[in-house]
């Protein structure tokens, strides 16, 4: 798929809020991931007061400008991750993955519900390693999620099931 990614800015806000809502409500529906947490006006709120000016939020759009994916960095945290549901599968997640590679070189972070296996396999396919697994108590979506790192070089035994945790 022909795309653009670039930095997010501020006139963006809107379409940024759409592709994310959009996706999130797909996810939810199918039972991928829970609910969102938060009204469609506080979730805009967000995404113009904080998402764009304060965090490292990039677009996936085709040549006719159409936002198919949004990626949000928070220091070596992909913070969101999502694309248009009815494009999945057309490589837009893995190009806004490389993308933050690019951007953190040397390792990035993620929580992914558990529920979302589609998701996990993705981020496994993608050099990700699965490192804790929570019973949601710290979300605020009170599902249970799990951590995944991707690191450059992963030196040997650096992350084995002697360190991954499970919180309960």
């Amino acid at each position: 798929m022909d795309l653009t990614i670039r930095r997010a800015a501020a006139a963006d806000a809107h379409s940024a809020r759409d592709l994310y809502l959009h996706a999130r409500r797909a996810a939810a529906e199918t039972g991928r991931i829970p609910p969102p947490a938060h009204p469609d006006d506080e979730v805009a709120t967000w995404i113009r007061h904080v998402v764009i000016p304060k965090l490292e939020c990039w677009l996936a759009q085709t040549p006719s400008e159409h936002v198919v994916g949004i990626l949000v960095l928070k220091g070596d945290w992909i913070d969101q991750l999502y694309v248009d549901p009815n494009l999945t599968g057309r490589g837009i997640g893995a190009e806004l993955l490389d993308l933050a590679k690019r951007e953190r070189p040397h390792r990035l972070r993620l929580w992914t519900f558990v529920s979302n296996e589609g998701a996990q396999r993705f981020y496994e396919r993608h050099g990700f390693m699965e490192v804790e697994r929570t019973n949601g108590s710290r979300n605020e979506e009170r599902a249970p999620d799990i951590q995944y790192v991707w690191k450059r070089s992963w030196p040997p035994g650096s992350y084995t099931d002697q360190t991954m945790s499970a919180s309960s």
